[in-house]
């Protein structure tokens, strides 16, 4: 039975209407050629039609860059979007349709980019506030942050949306649907938490948990090795011989075994990614090549790392600014790294690490005080030797929920828990 039709049969038997409440439209997206601080934060790449789409959430931005046939030169278009667009994905391999979510609007939105311009042709409006977005075709899973849930809506009947809320015992991040589609895997957005769901039962298998935090990246090394890329909050005093000995902050590669007859993870092998004398501060994106190497981008010092099939670190690759999201193109040897502050996409040869080309934004503008404040919080290169910045304790600002001993009481020895930043200034 197909995943749709599951899904409206596990509606059926849990008393939920798949009631139609989708908004139809056609709205054309304008061009934008404004001189901006360009912020890119989510990126897609889109193989049938070789090209790159990206969002801008503070600039209200969606981004192609079209790669060529004959030349070098990539082709950089831009165009208005409406609300504050903080994620996209593909409905489905070779599809024209891609999905937005606009965390402002409180919806998610359909764009089909199959004609001559961008046009919005359905949105969905949610009652939470939508922080990704995934699809395998049949279903769009919606991760709610901040309402501890993930929706989960049919998508291949037009208009005969069938919406299903997922609750969760956290605030849902990284999300990752298996292989064959069948399972949805989401991430904590700031502790080690997970939830595996059944996406034709629409019920949580399993919630296993770690103890970890700052779950920055999920890929499959197999059809059951899950990668994982994290960090680690140990209680102890932040001296600098612990803090080389990653006996405060761990920067970790996790290796988890998925169970699909279970639904369940569990820890098969931690990596440290740094060294003593050289940290690799808030590991994030992850991509996997033909060869099952590894490509991680640690976003705290601007490296994008490279690692052999075993796992073990044999580079590290100066890039730009903040490193946040790396895309594996197999078919070209090639990988796609999202630079959010240089503001760039880089295109990394995964064979010689060699970078071909970096992708602009276009004109940019003076970045405002908030931007570089912004920056300094990210920015690990300042810290004993690039271990952790101010993300990798407050996550997204707010905390990661483990202990940290700062000295702030003047004594050793009395870690205390990491307060949340949010609502200060």
């Amino acid at each position: 039975m197909r995943t749709s039709a599951l899904l409206l049969l596990a509606l059926t038997l849990n008393g939920i209407s798949p009631v139609p409440n989708w908004c139809r439209a056609d709205v054309v997206l304008r061009l934008d050629e404004r001189l901006l601080a360009h912020r890119p934060n989510r990126m897609v790449w889109d193989a049938s039609q070789r090209r790159l789409l990206s969002v801008d959430s503070a600039n209200q931005l969606l981004t192609v860059h079209q790669e060529p046939t004959a030349t070098s030169n990539w082709d950089r278009t831009a165009w208005q979007i409406p609300g504050e667009p903080v994620d996209i994905c593909e409905e489905s391999n070779g599809s024209s349709r891609f999905w937005v979510a606009d965390s402002t609007g409180k919806q998610v939105r359909c764009i089909d980019l199959g004609k001559s311009s961008p046009r919005i042709v359905r949105s969905l409006p949610l009652a939470g506030t939508p922080s990704r977005v995934v699809s395998n075709g049949e279903v769009l899973a919606i991760a709610q942050q901040w309402q501890r849930r993930v929706s989960l809506i049919s998508i291949q009947k037009g208009d005969s949306a069938s919406l299903v809320e997922v609750p969760l015992k956290f605030s849902p991040g990284e999300m990752l649907l298996t292989l064959d589609g069948t399972t949805l895997i989401v991430a904590d957005a700031f502790q080690g938490k997970f939830a595996v769901i059944d996406v034709g039962a629409l019920m949580v298998v399993s919630t296993p948990e770690v103890t970890i935090h700052n779950i920055g990246g999920l890929a499959w090394g197999n059809d059951t090795e899950l990668l994982v890329t994290c960090q680690k909050l140990h209680p102890y005093s932040t001296t600098a011989s612990n803090i080389a000995g990653g006996l405060v902050v761990e920067n970790l590669l996790l290796t988890l075994q998925f169970d699909s007859e279970q639904g369940t993870l569990e820890v098969r092998h931690e990596k440290e990614l740094g060294v003593p004398s050289q940290g690799a501060a808030d590991p994030v994106g992850i991509a996997v090549n033909a060869n099952g190497e590894l490509f991680i981008a640690a976003a705290g010092v601007d490296h994008l790392l490279q690692l052999t099939a075993q796992h073990e670190v044999y580079g590290r690759l100066e890039i730009g600014r903040h490193p946040t999201q790396v895309i594996a193109d197999r078919e070209h040897h090639r990988c796609f790294v999202l630079e959010s502050f240089t503001p760039a996409i880089r295109v990394v040869d995964t064979r010689s690490g060699v970078t071909q080309t970096q992708l602009d934004f276009g004109p940019a503008a003076e970045k405002s005080p908030a931007q570089r404040g912004e920056e300094l919080f990210l920015d690990a290169r300042s810290s004993q030797f690039q271990w952790m910045s101010c993300q990798s304790c407050h996550s997204r600002a707010h905390t990661n929920g483990r202990l940290a001993d700062t000295f702030g009481d003047g004594t050793e020895g009395a870690p205390k828990q990491v307060p949340s930043l949010l609502g200060t200034r």
